[in-house]
């Protein structure tokens, strides 16, 4: 990237920092009349909207009235929920995604008048200030980093809020130690950060496993006299469930339940998911019954964390009952809530279970991801070889990937194959043979194997015969299982040169069967 010296260079067009826009894009100034920007003039236009965007948005002018103008909250639920929901999650700012801005106003207007006037440099801190957090929202922390490192070029000096958003700069590029180096510099210059911010380099530094250093910045908050909030409370015990100290978080909790401040409900969920880390999940239940008790509702964050922890010890069973006392609740389950319950039942080995939520998730519009739908349908194959009910339901989830536009797994493929032919149904199993080859999968001999007993089974010998073919065709070596399967059955017709034709394909093909035709054993 360009570097630059100055708030010229960052005005520049060419900058990379600028948003990318077409250049036939409609601005309109007042509202008024439209102006189509050219790729020298939307730079400098795009930088300033947002300057007048943030000013607009924000009113801050003191650290104080961050927590309310920023738009920003705490995040204080469990480390583990950025998998668990499946969504990034950016550290403790849940950042609003901002409408695109469409009209530049007669502030814009004027802003850009008094930066035209001043060369392209800040008249006052306020703009400057405006500026770097937009830049941090929008996640352009380096450029950020750059415009406060060169402060000093526009005879600015930081302020509280200066310091603050560059706290939160700094946390966002998971850079927690420049930022405590921030937070050390501004209250030493006599600035006091508030409780917002502070709580954000705490939980980053939680995040991280750095519990000392966020003990060491709790302490300052004590020295400062900033006080902490339950979302302070919530990151610390994140961060102690984090390294695995559980029964710490657990008496920091009992301790906030005795305070005027009360935990909420992401208090009792970060505490239950540190107990369902540790196989404990019966403790992280009692947890949920006690925070019923003083009133809260839990939500599906905190049902899928006893999800969780209910599948890795083996109990997804009873995941089942939760997942009917979430409903009862008014709590509805989300993809991770099944998702997490399905793998579970899967893995040790709840088919029918399986089944129930499978067909719930259908029911309510819930895909269900292409590798789990084809690990389930392998599991249901292996099952209905033993009971035969489960044939039809194999049949059906096969049915659905197809019609869903996935492809089965080439293992899928020829766990259906086989499943069809030790279910009788020979005819399907090869029509599947055939279509997984002309897919291009290569199918084991295994597969190959299986329709061939079941095609002779059903007396269809010459289709069983052609899979034969097919398996030198397509240089797939057939064993003594191959040729014993169709060398019994001619013999059991009485088709004993055709039995002779299999015998001898086989010794051409250096293999010896141990079933010999009949024409040969009477010589």
């Amino acid at each position: 990237m360009t570097s630059c010296s100055s708030s010229s260079a960052l005005l520049s067009p060419s900058h990379s920092l600028l948003p990318q826009i077409h250049t036939r894009s409609s601005l309109f100034l007042g509202g008024t009349y439209p102006f189509n920007f050219n790729k020298t003039q939307q730079g400098k236009l795009i930088l300033l909207a947002t300057l007048s965007f943030c000013t607009r948005n924000s009113n801050v002018e003191t650290p104080n009235n961050l927590v309310h103008s920023s738009n920003e909250t705490i995040n204080t639920k469990p480390f583990r929920d950025k998998q668990v929901l499946g969504h990034e999650d950016n550290g403790v700012e849940q950042r609003n995604t901002e409408q695109p801005l469409r009209v530049i106003d007669s502030v814009a207007v004027e802003q850009i008048q008094r930066l035209e006037n001043y060369g392209g440099g800040f008249t006052n801190l306020q703009d400057f200030n405006n500026l770097l957090m937009g830049l941090v929202k929008e996640g352009e922390t380096d450029y950020a980093v750059k415009m406060f490192d060169e402060m000093s070029l526009h005879s600015l000096v930081p302020d509280s809020r200066t310091y603050s958003v560059m706290i939160r700069c700094y946390c966002k590029k998971n850079e927690a130690e420049k930022a405590k180096g921030v937070l050390d510099e501004m209250v030493k210059n006599g600035f006091h950060p508030n409780v917002v911010t502070m709580t954000i380099l705490i939980n980053s530094f939680c995040r991280r496993g750095k519990l000392k250093k966020a003990v060491e910045v709790f302490d300052i908050m004590g020295k400062i006299g900033c006080e902490p909030t339950v979302q302070t409370y919530n990151c610390l015990i994140n961060g102690l469930c984090y390294v695995g100290r559980v029964e710490e978080a657990y008496e920091l909790l009992m301790k906030i339940k005795k305070s005027p401040k009360k935990p909420d409900i992401y208090t009792y969920t970060a505490v239950m998911d540190g107990y369902c880390k540790v196989g404990r999940s019966d403790e992280a239940m009692e947890l949920l019954e006690d925070a019923l008790a003083e009133g809260l509702k839990p939500n599906v964050v905190t049902f899928n964390t006893l999800f969780n922890g209910y599948c890795k010890e083996g109990r997804a069973i009873e995941g089942i009952n939760l997942l009917d006392k979430m409903k009862e609740r008014n709590c509805a389950p989300d993809y991770i809530s099944y998702s997490t319950l399905l793998h579970g039942l899967l893995k040790w080995n709840e088919v029918e279970a399986a089944l129930r939520v499978y067909k719930e998730m259908l029911e309510i519009g819930i895909e269900v991801s292409e590798r789990m739908i084809n690990t389930f349908l392998r599991v249901i194959c292996r099952r209905s070889w033993t009971d035969q009910k489960l044939l039809i339901d194999a049949e059906q989830v096969f049915e659905r990937i197809q019609e869903s536009g996935l492809i089965p797994y080439p293992n899928t493929y020829c766990m259906v194959i086989q499943t069809l032919s030790i279910g009788g149904e020979a005819e399907k199993a090869l029509a599947s043979l055939h279509k997984m080859m002309k897919l291009g999968y290569r199918p084991r001999l295994i597969t190959f194997n299986a329709v061939i007993r079941a095609l002779c089974k059903k007396g269809k010998i010459d289709e069983g015969f052609l899979v034969l073919v097919l398996m030198v065709i397509g240089n797939i070596r057939a064993n003594k299982l191959s040729y014993n399967l169709l060398i019994d059955e001619f013999n059991r017709v009485g088709r004993l040169v055709d039995a002779c034709k299999v015998y001898g394909v086989a010794l051409k093909r250096g293999v010896v069967p141990n079933r010999e035709p009949i024409a040969l054993l009477e010589e």
